[in-house]
């Protein structure tokens, strides 16, 4: 049914083997928009399973530089603190990381008015070259919940702003951005990792966004990159 939907599927035999596949197809997207624009803009995600494929992107020969990184959802909290995304991204992406143009989503004003504040800056910034989505086990994708009130309406590719505060399962603050920014990627990576994502990603082909929020994004251009096992 993937392939019905023009989904490309990508799978590799270890984590080692999936964390160099999945920075290498990004190093690749990224130096084909420098040669055509001068600049890329990217969006990744953070959690434990994203390390070895940060790592491996930082070995990558690139102009820096001239690539501006965001995050696809952020924690409400300072980057000094251990669960901060952007903490995760300046270790695993050091470096490079001083060499990048940087763009937080955690202000710390208030998580409407961050949200509001990052939505402006990102405002220029689109449409994104490449967006590395990751999965959650209840089918979650960036801080984009179940049953959030308004999950549908900021999953569509026309949701009003390009970043959202919203609520995790356990009511704690995020930042996301918005199925405006991340369908506007000209490359969207998902990865992966276990049979039981395997089989969630499997149950959200039959399942609403609502109820299932990755289901929205199951479709051309979105490239799967999977690791049977996990790290």
């Amino acid at each position: 049914m993937l392939r019905e939907r023009g989904v490309a599927w990508v799978e590799t035999a270890s984590p080692a083997a999936h964390a160099q596949g999945l920075a290498e197809t990004v190093a690749a997207a990224l130096r084909e928009a420098l040669a055509s624009r001068g600049e890329a803009r990217l969006a990744l995600s953070g959690g434990r399973s994203p390390i070895p494929f940060l790592q491996a992107l930082a070995c990558h020969v690139l102009d820096w530089e001239q690539v501006k990184l965001t995050l696809v959802d952020e924690r409400w909290v300072s980057s000094d603190q251990p669960e901060s995304n952007e903490r995760l991204l300046r270790r695993h992406l050091q470096p490079v990381f001083d060499r990048l143009h940087w763009q937080p989503l955690y202000q710390g004003a208030s998580p409407a008015q961050d949200a509001v504040t990052a939505g402006a800056a990102l405002l220029k910034w689109q449409p994104l070259d490449v967006v590395v989505l990751g999965m959650g086990l209840d089918g979650h994708t960036a801080s984009l919940f179940p049953g959030q009130p308004q999950v549908s309406q900021w999953l569509q590719p026309g949701a009003g702003a390009l970043c959202a505060a919203t609520l995790a399962a356990d009511a704690s603050p995020r930042l996301t951005l918005t199925g405006r920014a991340l369908h506007s990627a000209r490359r969207q990576l998902l990865a992966i990792s276990g049979e039981q994502k395997l089989q969630v990603l499997i149950g959200a082909l039959e399942r609403a966004p609502a109820d299932c929020p990755i289901a929205a994004f199951l479709r051309a251009p979105l490239e799967i990159h999977y690791c049977p096992d996990q790290a």
